[in-house]
């Protein structure tokens, strides 16, 4: 007796899409800011970007796939939830508050938000490729 097997999805509603890239978003950021536990591993901080930059790309481009009508939405989705995880973060911590850090909370917030900034024209051309392989496959 053989379980049939489980069909894997190939498209999602746009809530679904839409969750999946915010869950993207807090574990990419999650990489960035577990970097002190790489480096502490003997991991290059080069080679952790290079991981959640891949990461990203990634991501983009299977929620593209994903939901190809809306595809550079999911990849702004994905990059928009990163600050404001890290504001989260942030202020949990209580970081605001405790000016004894080598760059204070505000200061490395706006840096990896111009990091993501600089990097969101690769997420929106990963979507935007995967979307158009999608569309041209179901031609």
């Amino acid at each position: 007796m053989t379980a049939e097997p489980t069909p894997v999805p190939t498209s999602l509603t746009t809530p679904q899409v839409a969750a999946l890239a915010a869950a993207l978003g807090v574990v990419a950021y999650t990489i960035i800011d577990a970097t002190p536990w790489f480096a502490a591993n003997g991991i290059p901080q080069g080679a952790v970007q290079f991981l959640w930059l891949a990461f990203v790309m990634v991501g983009s481009g299977l929620c593209g796939w994903l939901h190809a009508d809306r595809a550079w939405r999911w990849a702004a989705v994905l990059l928009a939830t990163q600050p404001l995880v890290m504001l989260a973060v942030t202020l949990v911590r209580g970081e605001p508050d405790n000016s004894d850090q080598t760059i204070p909370a505000r200061t490395s917030m706006f840096i990896a938000s111009v990091f993501i900034a600089t990097v969101s024209p690769f997420a929106l051309i990963a979507a935007a490729a995967m979307a158009s392989k999608r569309k041209s496959d179901n031609r």
